[in-house]
């Protein structure tokens, strides 16, 4: 499906200028709001660094386009009077900001019609006309860690990952005391194990560059082609509870390629499999045959878990409260396992 909304997330690492220190998010939201002052202060209290990183957030896109002109994508938040935004908000006692950005494509050089007058005259949208929609974030920065954690709602024909993405990193950017963040995404384990359960292998996909000579006595010649070998599963019982099994025999399956010794399977070059999980309308997963399983990041549909308009949009108030409960009960004690070290 074209238009399929998904969620992602990506672990926030904090970059010291120097390089033998290592800094917090207290300590970045401090230096945020001592920037300007006369005089520092010291031991901020929690809530008002919290205010200060909503508001540094605010600076930037509030009320105004955050423009990327060589990906012709554009975003912002709305801007509000009152020191409440309803579409950004902030959960001091947490360190949670989350809420929704608009953003989009603009110069699309497309046509703006009517469903009702398809003979009637089309408008050209002109290069200032941004299409808008809404996406859901969530930033957690526990204030004594140096690694936070992003949480991002995209659709898979629809995006601006790429743009935001870059945002989000610059936003940890002191002057003289931090470079940009460092993000780096994750699929948290439990939805791996979760996705694993109700997936099957799709294919098993062999290739190899090859050199091919020409066997007529008359012609010399040679080639350089790339030989590809598709093993497609009919059914659903090949899964990852019996993948070493059918690895192991799909790589002595033996190839042979005029004027070239025969060759097993498992000495080509490139090696991959297909996931897919069946509940869902979601394409295949990538990932090779000498990856660690638990490393599979497959992409996360929405469907899966909370509901959806008629136009594939998110349910807004659902998905603050999926991204949430994840983060807490899922997210939080697999990126911060020392902080569920049992005294017993």
């Amino acid at each position: 499906m074209a238009r399929n909304p998904k969620i992602e997330f990506f672990k926030i690492n904090l970059n010291s200028v120097k390089a033998d220190k290592e800094v917090t998010f207290r300590e970045v939201f401090s230096e945020v709001y001592n920037t300007g002052r006369k005089t520092a202060k010291e031991n901020i209290e929690e809530d008002l660094l919290m205010k200060t990183f909503l508001q540094h957030i605010f600076n930037k896109i509030s009320g105004k386009f955050e423009i990327n002109n060589q990906k012709k994508k554009a975003f912002y938040v709305k801007k509000s009077k009152s020191s409440i935004n309803e579409d950004v908000k902030i959960d001091s006692k947490n360190f949670i900001v989350h809420g929704l950005v608009k953003g989009g494509l603009y110069d699309t050089g497309k046509e703006e019609g009517n469903l009702n007058d398809p003979l009637g005259d089309n408008k050209k949208l002109n290069k200032a006309t941004i299409l808008l929609d809404n996406f859901y974030f969530l930033l957690y920065t526990p204030m004594d860690k140096s690694t936070g954690v992003l949480i991002l709602q995209n659709y898979t024909s629809d995006q601006i990952a790429d743009i935001f993405l870059p945002f989000v990193k610059s936003l940890f950017k002191v002057s003289k005391f931090t470079y940009n963040a460092t993000l780096s995404e994750f699929m948290p384990l439990e939805m791996q194990k979760d996705f694993k359960e109700i997936s099957t292998i799709k294919k098993f996909v062999f290739s190899n560059q090859y050199l091919i000579s020409d066997l007529d006595e008359d012609v010399k010649s040679t080639g350089n082609f790339t030989v590809k070998l598709v093993v497609s599963s009919s059914d659903k019982t090949v899964n990852l509870n019996n993948l070493s099994f059918w690895r192991k025999i799909m790589k002595k399956i033996k190839f042979e390629v005029p004027g070239n010794d025969a060759r097993y399977v498992e000495s080509f070059n490139n090696q991959v499999a297909y996931i897919k999980d069946e509940t869902s309308k979601s394409n295949p997963t990538r990932f090779t045959l000498d990856d660690d399983l638990l490393k599979i990041k497959a992409t996360i549909y929405l469907e899966n878990y909370i509901g959806l308009e008629e136009n594939r949009i998110p349910k807004w108030k659902e998905l603050e409260k999926f991204a949430i409960e994840t983060l807490k009960d899922t997210v939080i004690p697999e990126v911060y396992p020392e902080d569920f070290i049992d005294e017993d």
